[in-house]
């Protein structure tokens, strides 16, 4: 019953998907088609009339007076969604299945964990598992030559997983980010450390973005860890049975660290998308993940607010995924944290 219903959630967004896609089509060819009509003396149907004017109420809540969406804290895009569509560099078209493993990765100075990374998250799937989920690999840089190097790479080490559909491989078009040399300095923070991490955010933000019609449940991790076997199915099954049993969560937590193993039904990705976007300049993606729960949990007075927290953000003893970077993608930074419950 569990399986049924993530099923029926998942199909309720996509169709919600869809019907925004072709709204946005009847705004952009509706005045088009309405001239054809008027020509031919042909009344329009009430359908196209009320969806048309739909789209101009839109239109109107979108013009550069007021934004209601998270565009207002992304001025770049006011004019310019399509900068929003990533450059596909690899696709399978698979859009229907249980997990969807998002993997940001950026250049690194010293050491590259990618590959490693994804040859062992392939290794531990069995056959089934494989054909249920899709790994989104984000390359976000905007330099093409590094991008088409890096997906050569994947798809040379993993020829089978990125020919079964297995891999997506996308980039962010370069004009997707803001000016960092104009952001605001917080927390006491390096100009360096405040672009990185708030590049960062947007980063996850944007890789949500395309992973969530994807599948039923999204799981956020990076480009330098390794996995438990069958560590899918742990997932999946811990999140099946805690909906069957009707206990409520916002996120499950198998990974411990900063924001490795963290999973979320893809419904629920809106509410974090816009939350990311609105504060990316503010604070680190794991600062902004714990005031996000505190927020949608606790009360003003914040009364038994670690208890309504833990009800959202459920903690697993069972560690699936284990750290093994060490050079960060921030110059300079070293990274030795372990989780420790990884086995």
């Amino acid at each position: 019953m569990a399986d049924m219903e993530i099923l029926v959630e998942h199909l309720t967004k996509l169709n919600e998907l869809n019907d925004k896609n072709i709204k946005k089509r009847i705004k952009h060819f509706g005045p088009v088609l309405d001239a054809i009509v008027k020509s031919l003396n042909i009344s329009v149907s009430k359908e196209l009339e009320s969806l048309m004017v739909t789209n101009k109420s839109v239109e109107i809540a979108r013009s550069p007076m007021i934004h209601l969406d998270g565009f207002t804290f992304l001025p770049q895009l006011w004019s310019h969604e399509d900068n929003l569509r990533p450059f596909i560099l690899h696709s399978g078209g698979r859009k229907t299945v249980s997990m969807v493993y998002g993997i940001p990765t950026v250049r690194r100075q010293n050491k590259n964990y990618l590959i490693q990374t994804l040859i062992n998250i392939v290794k531990n799937m069995n056959q089934n598992e494989k054909e249920d989920s899709l790994i989104v690999v984000m390359i976000g840089e905007i330099d093409r030559e590094y991008t088409q190097q890096v997906t050569t790479e994947i798809k040379n080490q993993l020829p089978e997983a990125v020919n079964s559909g297995l891999v997506d491989i996308i980039a962010p078009t370069p004009e997707y980010y803001p000016d960092f040399g104009k952001l605001r300095l917080t927390l006491g923070d390096s100009k360096i450390r405040v672009s990185w991490r708030s590049k960062q955010n947007l980063d996850y933000a944007f890789l949500m973005m395309y992973c969530q019609p994807k599948g039923s449940f999204y799981v956020q991790i990076e480009d330098d860890v390794i996995t438990k076997p069958q560590f899918h199915t742990i997932m999946k099954n811990t999140a099946l049975q805690r909906i069957a049993n009707g206990q409520e969560w916002f996120i499950l937590d198998f990974g411990e660290l900063g924001f490795i193993g963290k999973m979320f039904r893809c419904s629920d990705l809106s509410w974090l998308i816009q939350y990311l976007i609105m504060f990316y300049n503010d604070q680190p993606v794991d600062w902004l993940l714990d005031g996000f729960v505190e927020t949608k949990a606790c009360g003003y007075y914040k009364i038994n607010c670690r208890q309504l927290k833990d009800n959202l953000w459920v903690k697993y003893n069972q560690t699936v995924f284990q750290h093994i970077g060490i050079w960060s993608s921030l110059p300079g930074k070293i990274q030795l944290s372990k989780a420790s419950h990884f086995k």
